[in-house]
């Protein structure tokens, strides 16, 4: 075979691809997060396991936001002795980046978060796993990453529980601290 018979037959064989890559791409979006669409009542327990753990009961709302692109869903947490705690939350799957995204906004916490990560849709579970890095205060980098994981069928996705750990740059390599696990059970929706 002469080369540009070749090079005809290699940029065929990438432009197939391309074409199959760009269909398997195009599968996923927002919609694949739905099972957070509902109401919810949730349970927070910070520091679990240690001598500071603490829990917080709340509801979450989600719903479809920004004609279906987004889906917003809003936490009141109770806070013992304090006023309530809001948190903001827009997910969504970024075509662009080819990543399903979190920004969560705290009426508690001055620093928006952007989580990015991967859907993983088992026969069992649906597991969504995303990370963040962020600049505190002192110069300090904190990193989060976190695992909500929920059942791919029928009452399976009526619940779901979702740990976050926590670094900073000022731990040592590879430590994470187990700073939350929720759980939620579906309320309606």
């Amino acid at each position: 075979m002469n080369l540009s018979k070749r090079i005809i037959l290699l940029t065929l064989m990438l432009i197939s691809s391309s074409l199959l890559w760009a269909q398997e791409g195009s599968t996923r979006s927002t919609q694949d997060l739905d099972f957070l669409l509902g109401e919810w009542e949730v349970t927070r327990i910070y520091s679990p396991d240690t001598d500071k753990e603490r829990s917080m009961k709340g509801r979450l709302v989600c719903k479809e936001s920004l004609d279906g692109k987004f889906i917003n869903c809003r936490y009141e947490m109770e806070r013992p002795g304090k006023i309530r705690g809001v948190d903001e939350v827009y997910f969504n799957y970024n075509q662009i980046y080819e990543l399903y995204e979190s920004m969560w906004l705290s009426s508690t916490w001055p620093i928006k978060v952007l989580m990015q990560g991967t859907l993983n849709q088992g026969d069992e579970n649906i597991i969504l796993e995303t990370e963040a890095e962020f600049l505190i205060e002192n110069d300090v980098m904190e990193y989060v990453k976190g695992k909500l994981i929920i059942g791919a069928e029928g009452d399976a996705r009526n619940s779901f529980k979702r740990k976050t750990h926590i670094r900073t740059s000022k731990d040592e390599a590879g430590y994470w601290f187990h700073h939350m696990t929720e759980t939620a059970e579906r309320i309606e929706g």
